[in-house]
């Protein structure tokens, strides 16, 4: 018998009520008919119910869609995505690989470095601060994407 954690109900609710609304994917995941699934999801409104009418109307497909999609929003919960430059995420690597830790890793640890040596992230336009501090930067950058130690 399949049935879901009561921490992962709402989520499989909200999950299952947006693909119903596609008829496309809703076809791919139930056995029985569109709309008579759709009114009973509606009245779904504990787990126990949840879970009987995963029973009666979700198909294997749409089973293992549900588990996949639950446990991707699980793993990507406190994660946050950014774009890097190739040279950029290489060099990360690279410094990540020497150091024998992860690339989040390697940037806590850089963060710190920066916290711990004062500098200013945003130093006023007419700072000579802020044409060293630059400088410098751009510098280390220089150095570990040519490979050499700076």
């Amino acid at each position: 018998m399949r049935g879901l954690k009561a921490e992962k109900y709402e989520a499989a609710l909200i999950y299952l009520q947006r693909m119903l609304k596609e008829p496309g994917k809703a076809r791919e995941i139930l056995v029985t008919h569109i709309s008579g699934a759709t009114e009973q999801l509606a009245l779904c409104s504990d787990l126990c119910r949840l879970n009987e009418w995963i029973e009666r109307h979700l198909n294997d497909t749409g089973w293992k869609r549900l588990q996949n999609a639950l446990n991707q929003r699980q793993c990507s919960a406190n994660l946050q995505r950014m774009s890097l430059k190739k040279s950029t995420y290489a060099a990360l690597a690279k410094l990540a690989k020497e150091r024998g830790m992860t690339l989040n890793e390697t940037v806590e640890h850089l963060l710190k470095l920066h916290e711990a040596d004062g500098l200013v992230t945003n130093p006023p336009a007419d700072s000579e601060e802020a044409e060293d501090i630059n400088e410098e930067m751009l510098i280390w950058m220089m150095a570990r994407s040519s490979g050499s130690d700076a």
